[in-house]
């Protein structure tokens, strides 16, 4: 009897010690939480934003309950011929495929994010049926490379208008058209997926030299009020969002406005 006891004590400490990344595969999961900062990782590499600023690390790595971000660089101190490492600890209190809980667990680690317990969530699970808009105004601004200088206006039943500028080739000028029923189903579902009713107060932290400038308005169908967004680093939220709306003057038949 005492050696089944052992048994299962010994296989019980076994399980629970197995590692959450045995349990989940972090690699490609984009992680939100309600104050909108993120976590992504990626091919090995961990993009977040914990206290307003977007910061990356080389490599992670999880042990048991432990979640290891490694930062490895040059320093002038020593003509960038060493390359120096360093760590940030944090406690994983929790991890399946929907949320994620996170604490800082050394200084390092609250260096770049305080000592706050984080609450993330799957990303891929943001959704607001309800959000539905009347009308989409967007602007981007040519960058340090060729960026497309555009104004864009788009209507629910995918009437679209394009004003091109610099780095806007072939579409220079004023030119209509509609969204195919495959975009407009595109567009309502990122207007659905990226958290835009937590935009309103959102503020950009940092700004990025070089980037473009965009700016989004969008009204909504039984709302007055209006979301207005400026920002050459949107969060990760906001991506796909802005990512299709830069685009979609490639992929939409359109004709000169005469």
């Amino acid at each position: 009897m005492m050696l089944k006891r052992g048994t299962y004590l010994l296989l019980f400490v076994l399980m629970t010690g197995t590692s959450y990344a045995q349990r989940v595969k972090l690699d490609s999961i984009r992680w939100i939480n309600k104050d909108l900062g993120h976590l992504y990782f990626s091919r090995g590499h961990v993009y977040f934003n914990f206290v307003g600023f977007d910061k990356q690390r080389n490599s992670y790595s999880v042990a048991k309950d432990t979640l290891l971000l490694t930062d490895v660089y040059t320093s002038s101190a020593d003509n960038f011929k060493v390359k120096h490492r360093t760590n940030a600890k944090f406690l994983i209190r929790d991890l399946t495929n929907s949320r994620l809980y996170l604490k800082a667990i050394d200084s390092t680690a609250i260096a770049l994010a305080g000592p706050d317990t984080y609450l993330f969530n799957n990303f891929k699970n943001s959704y607001d049926k309800d959000a539905k808009f009347s009308q989409i105004h967007f602007l981007s601004s040519t960058c340090r490379d060729e960026c497309p200088q555009l104004e864009i206006n788009i209507l629910p039943n995918g009437d679209y208008h394009l004003r091109g500028g610099e780095n806007a080739e072939p579409y220079k000028g004023e030119f209509t058209g509609k969204l195919s029923p495959r975009q407009l189903d595109t567009l309502n579902y990122w207007i659905k997926h990226s958290e835009l009713k937590k935009m309103y107060n959102w503020q950009q932290a940092d700004t990025v030299a070089g980037a473009p400038n965009y700016y989004l308005e969008i009204s909504f169908e039984n709302s007055k009020k209006k979301l207005s967004i400026t920002t050459n680093q949107p969060p990760l939220n906001l991506t796909d969002l802005v990512l299709f709306l830069v685009s979609s003057y490639k992929k939409v038949q359109l004709a000169p406005v005469k």
